[in-house]
């Protein structure tokens, strides 16, 4: 099961690689000012190599029945998330090399041109970062496109009719919910319980009957391609950019 934004979204691996080489570029930008920026090499570590913004494995809610005959609506061991690093708390004169004359967040612009006599890089260590880097990690059409096409295909007529099969089908399990969605959300217990496993069991079993995944990957597939189709031209340069990056965070790795 996929969908065709995947051919260029970036794969979990492939972001936390470049997300590491920014942060060894970072770290050694900002020890020539005397600064020392914490970098977790296994902090950014992905979970699922081969997945990515997609979300395959839950997009549509729960889809493999011998994964929720044990798990229910819970993640298996290895699909739970890892709890990531904490940012390192920057003093104010850290965050001016940082950042440099990049806007911050409170949307001020501060004209921070160097410290302590030495120069600072147009957008700080951040910008001096990406310019060695490329701008893979903050390409965004990719994802955008995975999002609307999921968003609008929620309100699309073939999608709310199965919906609404689905529906009909989980409360004659007992079950009362509106989307495949629903359920995700309903609070569940440290572990799987019986009544867990059998609510997710029904889940997929209508799921099944009413054809729900089929027609929503259908929906989809075909928004997709033509949001694809208006914007191919930047999706491929898009893709070069995100090779580049990629090439050039494996090299900063290799040198750390």
């Amino acid at each position: 099961m996929s969908l065709p934004i995947e051919n260029y979204l970036l794969k979990n691996s492939e972001h936390a690689q470049m997300l590491y080489a920014s942060k060894l570029l970072v770290k050694k930008c900002l020890a020539r000012y005397g600064f020392d920026y914490a970098v977790d090499p296994a902090g950014q570590q992905a979970l699922d190599p081969k997945g990515d913004g997609a979300n395959m494995p839950r997009r549509y809610g729960i889809v493999d029945a011998s994964f929720a005959a044990r798990f229910g609506y819970h993640p298996s061991s290895d699909l739970t998330p890892r709890p990531l690093p904490s940012t390192p708390h920057m003093s104010e004169a850290e965050e001016n090399v940082f950042l440099g004359d990049a806007p911050r967040a409170d949307g001020s612009t501060p004209k921070v041109k160097e410290y302590k006599g030495q120069s600072v890089p147009a957008h700080g260590c951040a910008g001096e970062a990406q310019q060695k880097l490329g701008t893979g990690l903050q390409q965004r059409l990719a994802e955008n496109i995975n999002d609307a096409s999921f968003h609008q295909s929620m309100a699309n007529t073939r999608v709310t009719a199965v919906f609404k099969a689905w529906s009909g089908c989980m409360k004659q399990h007992g079950y009362q919910f509106d989307t495949p969605l629903d359920p995700l959300k309903a609070p569940i217990s440290a572990s799987p319980t019986t009544a867990e496993i059998e609510m997710a069991t029904s889940d997929i079993a209508c799921k099944q009957k009413t054809n729900l995944v089929g027609v929503w990957v259908a929906v989809e597939t075909a928004m997709q391609n033509d949001l694809i189709g208006k914007n191919q031209e930047a999706l491929t340069e898009m893709h070069r950019t995100a090779e580049s990056t990629l090439k050039n965070s494996s090299k900063v790795i290799s040198e750390r």
